[in-house]
């Protein structure tokens, strides 16, 4: 199975960023925080994306986790938890 591409994951950050907020998929610039996002729902989201699409190892699956959190109390847009992600 190959890896999602950077529009993919923004795609599927979005859709799961609208699920916790009970909307439809946030767009790519679309702030969750702005959307009707807080803290707990932010962590709902990394946490799920992270188990779903993140590396298999436990050691860089908690470093992306980490970097999520910052990322996304610093723009919490899909598009910029995307870059994140692609590091990983």
């Amino acid at each position: 199975m190959s890896e999602p591409d950077t529009g993919d994951l923004i795609t599927i950050i979005g859709k799961s960023m609208g699920y916790v907020l009970a909307l439809p998929p946030l767009a790519a610039t679309d702030d969750f925080f702005g959307a009707g996002g807080d803290s707990r729902r932010a962590m709902e989201v990394l946490s799920e994306l992270v188990v779903r699409y993140g590396p298999d190892d436990s050691a860089r699956a908690e470093r992306l986790h980490e970097e999520l959190v910052l990322a996304m109390f610093d723009d919490s847009t899909p598009q910029a938890l995307a870059v994140v992600f692609e590091r990983y």
